[in-house]
């Protein structure tokens, strides 16, 4: 197959274009450029079919799931599915099967896992070059140890080897500053264009721009464009360049990208990501899928767009494969792969032959799963930064006797976490901040900052990384008793409205209040109190109070604004204490987590619903 591919070069736009990007003055350039009166190609060229393998979401998950449940000939099996070794298997595969063949990945490649925590994306830099994809769009998650960092990583994406393009359209990085240090020195492009056998397809990348600027940390000066004009822009400049053949790359979200195909013309395929959403006939196995695969809709055209995602954590390889007629597609087919091992059990003890082969010959029927080993070279790779995760793994510094678990309100919770609607492991965090901080009053913590389950049994180091596996330190807060009712309020908010996220939603711990979901914006939150001198008071409104919280929303990140406010005034102190460090150090002197009393819990009651 005879591939190349041409950059739009340029992280940031370049004349006018990146003086004056602005919405209204988009619209107003697709008036005078006529953007809709472009026509797509029909059937002047030959029929031609694409195919594309597509991950997203992996979060430096790059070992295996270790036995998830799945139903397979009619038993639940446990299993081990994903890790990227298997990814680059499936995908080296798929790539023979097709004459015409894309590697794209839609983004949030890093933070997640202890893979992140302990090489800060470099593991995952090296493995993604050695799938070398075809291009990847930058997730939010990936400005989570800001622009310097994803400078780095995206440099690390880069060998003599392999050249990954990177996309995104709607980011616009200020000249001088780690993204775009000059003019000349790129990391990323609004869009790449291949070229197969002939046939040129143009891939637009598209970020999430109220969550990145929210909920991550890109510099105050790098600009997060709206993605629907953003989108709508460069498909112009595609078209003007003779390209039909469109890809919008997103980390968007599945329901964002249903209805931005909506809204735009000419666009075929979209390949998307932060949702984390599986599609395909899952319920087969088991699992609850989030739509079909692949989501066919019409853009404003009234032309197919084909959408898809696959899933998270390096489980699943999407295979989509595209008939166009001309520059138009006719139809869409493919699958999802959900990566599976060979190690399968039941109820802890290995299956016998004989069923064992009927769950095989499942497997080899199924539309949704595939049995895949590992490649060697990836596997190789993988151990040899697997060393230092299992001595940290080995060093255990406290005992649960029940299944902690985290929880935010509207999400469905475990059978096994019981029936109180709090999130035991959000109120452990928060007590460990406040017992660590030794001068604050109350902790407060975001929801999406605690990113797993603790199960019962003994709890390991390598555990708390993957709890809390960002970079940051505890930050003490002065504050008056009504910023805090006012900060609770802005949490609330943001984890509600739409581009928001539920990772907003506040959890603490020697605070605890009443939610109305119901109410008005800034009238959620009522009953507030605290816990002092062995007893919960009112809070007062006019009082003095140290809040301890993570610097990442101590910043106003993830909708707490009024945080950045009290930052701003000058009312806070960085402890320089690690957070991970924080829990690891109170779970020593624990020694043992239980599940806290439910009246310690910051959500004392919830009305989500008239």
């Amino acid at each position: 197959m005879h591939r190349t591919f041409f950059s739009q070069a340029g992280g940031s736009l370049s004349g006018l274009v990146r003086l004056v990007f602005t919405s209204s003055w988009l619209l107003g350039l697709c008036l005078l450029t006529a953007c809709s009166s472009t026509i797509k190609q029909q059937a002047s060229e030959p029929d031609f079919t694409l195919a594309i393998a597509h991950i997203n979401d992996h979060h430096s998950n790059l070992a295996p799931k270790q036995q998830i449940s799945l139903r397979l000939a009619g038993d639940f099996i446990d299993v081990e599915v994903g890790g990227f070794p298997r990814v680059a298997a499936k995908i080296a595969t798929l790539e023979q099967q097709h004459e015409h063949f894309l590697k794209l990945h839609a983004g949030d490649a890093i933070t997640g896992d202890l893979y992140y925590s302990l090489f800060h994306g470099d593991a995952d830099a090296h493995m993604m070059r050695e799938v070398c994809f075809d291009a990847f769009v930058i997730g939010n998650h990936e400005f989570d140890d800001g622009d310097a960092h994803l400078a780095h990583f995206l440099t690390a994406l880069q060998s003599d080897d392999c050249r990954t393009p990177v996309v995104s359209a709607n980011i616009q990085a200020e000249i001088g500053t780690p993204l775009a240090e000059t003019e000349q020195w790129e990391l990323f492009s609004p869009y790449v264009i291949h070229e197969l056998e002939g046939h040129k397809v143009g891939i637009i990348g598209l970020t999430i721009a109220t969550k990145t600027k929210q909920s991550s940390q890109p510099l105050p000066s790098t600009l997060l464009l709206d993605e629907v004009e953003t989108a709508r822009y460069y498909i112009e400049k595609l078209q003007q360049r003779g390209i039909g053949k469109i890809i919008l790359l997103t980390h968007y979200g599945y329901d964002n990208d249903i209805a931005l195909a909506q809204q735009l013309p000419e666009v075929d395929v979209i390949v998307g990501g932060d949702s984390h959403s599986l599609l395909g006939n899952f319920s087969e196995v088991g699992l609850t899928p989030d739509g079909d695969y692949p989501t066919v809709v019409t853009n404003l055209d009234g032309d197919p767009v084909c959408i898809v995602q696959g899933k998270d954590y390096s489980q699943v390889v999407g295979e989509l494969i595209v008939h166009f007629s001309g520059d138009t597609v006719s139809h869409c087919e493919g699958r999802p792969h959900l990566l599976v091992g060979t190690n399968f059990n039941q109820n802890d003890e290995a299956l016998s032959d004989e069923h064992e082969q009927r769950v095989r010959a499942f497997i080899q029927q199924s539309d949704t799963l595939s049995l895949v080993e590992p490649d060697d070279r990836l596997q190789q790779l993988l151990e040899s930064y697997s060393v230092r995760i299992d001595e940290l793994a080995a060093e255990t510094i406290a005992y649960i006797p029940q299944r902690l678990c985290r929880m935010d309100p509207g999400v469905a919770r475990e059978e096994s976490c019981g029936e109180a609607i709090q999130s035991d492991l959000h109120s452990v965090v928060s007590q460990a901040f406040l017992t660590q901080s030794r001068h604050a009053d109350i902790a407060l913590q975001n929801g999406g900052g605690v990113r797993t389950d603790l199960p019962a049994g003994q709890l390991s180091i390598a555990q708390v990384y993957q709890l809390l596996p960002f970079s940051n330190t505890l930050f003490h807060l002065e504050m008056t008793g009504a910023e805090i009712k006012q900060v609770l309020e802005d949490a609330i908010d943001y984890s509600q409205i739409p581009g928001g996220s539920a990772g907003g939603y506040p959890h603490g711990a020697g605070i605890r209040f009443d939610v109305d979901l119901t109410a008005a914006a800034n009238e959620r939150v009522s009953q507030l109190e605290v816990f002092q001198q062995g007893e919960w008071q009112l809070m007062d409104h006019q009082q003095s109070y140290i809040v301890v919280t993570n610097s990442f929303i101590a910043s106003g990140q993830d909708g707490w604004a009024t945080f950045a406010d009290v930052m701003e005034s000058g009312r806070y102190q960085d402890t320089y204490i690690n957070y991970a460090q924080a829990f690891i150090d109170y779970a020593r002197q624990q020694q043992v987590l239980e599940r806290p009393d439910p009246s310690m819990h910051s959500t004392r009651r919830i009305r989500l619903t008239n």
